[in-house]
């Protein structure tokens, strides 16, 4: 039986946040290919890239790394839904 970390389960996203120069990471639930959309906190990305790797003791360590770039405003379908698609209640 191979032995191997669980890190591989789960990948991390990599993210603009705050104006920040430095991305934030988020742990992340799916492996998503290039183009899907995600939305994260209220912000909306976009899947530009995704590295898998096997580097043990380096900056990003075990596992795949997939990283967002903001999406466009012509871009952002989930803005053209309307207000009330999530909620009732405009004012919650």
């Amino acid at each position: 039986m191979t032995d191997f970390p669980g890190v591989y389960q789960w990948p991390t996203y990599f993210h603009e946040a705050n104006d920040s120069a430095v991305l934030s990471q988020q742990q992340g639930l799916l492996s998503l290919p290039v183009g899907t959309g995600v939305l994260l906190r209220g912000d909306r990305y976009r899947v530009v890239d995704s590295w898998f790797s096997y580097d043990h003791h380096g900056v990003f360590n075990d596992g795949l790394h997939i990283f967002l770039e903001p999406v466009a405003e012509e871009d952002d379908r989930l803005q053209h839904l309307a207000p009330d698609y999530f909620r009732d209640d405009l004012d919650a």
